[in-house]
């Protein structure tokens, strides 16, 4: 199989920031292959099953991230994407704890809002579950008192991108 590079690239405008704004969140059952259609990097169609939808999670500024990694072995001839999505929670309380045990137990789908207004769909085929994930109270006065998160995917294609149209259609 030839592997055909079709288009160069050029310097671009320096108009990006980092950093995640909102996340969402649904179990990985309640939003079927079936109802994803991706195309050259774009989700063009999803939704959740009937009376289910994503959950909306609001991020601080500068309080989370998402990384892709590509992992490949010459020696196996395999190439996958570690999607890995950390971010934190303040302050620990009954309720959240209630919560975060809940996603703990189930293998999930984000749907990751980034700081430019970009959407990208983690977990898509295969899902993501917890990772090293801690809950402290800090030591000093400075420190978070809460929780600290990390999800974890592994696909075979990098997370494709999903319009506003469509998030705000798993929301509701």
């Amino acid at each position: 199989m030839a592997c055909t590079i079709i288009e160069g690239r050029q310097i671009d405008c320096r108009d990006s920031i980092g950093g995640v704004a909102e996340i969402y969140v649904a179990e990985f059952t309640n939003v079927p292959q079936a109802n994803i259609t991706a195309s050259s990097g774009s989700i063009t169609a999803l939704s959740c099953l009937a009376g289910k939808k994503f959950f909306t999670y609001q991020m601080e500024k500068e309080n989370a991230s998402f990384e892709e990694k590509v992992v490949s072995s010459r020696e196996n001839g395999t190439l996958y994407y570690e999607q890995t999505l950390t971010f934190n929670f303040k302050k620990q309380s009954a309720a959240l704890r209630n919560d975060l045990h809940i996603l703990a137990q189930n293998r999930l789908m984000f749907i990751v809002k980034d700081n430019n207004g970009l959407f990208r769909l983690m977990g898509q085929v295969n899902g993501a579950d917890i990772g090293d994930s801690s809950a402290s109270t800090g030591k000093a006065f400075g420190d978070l008192n809460g929780y600290t998160l990390t999800f974890t995917a592994m696909e075979k294609e990098p997370a494709s991108y999903v319009s506003q149209a469509l998030v705000t259609g798993v929301l509701s």
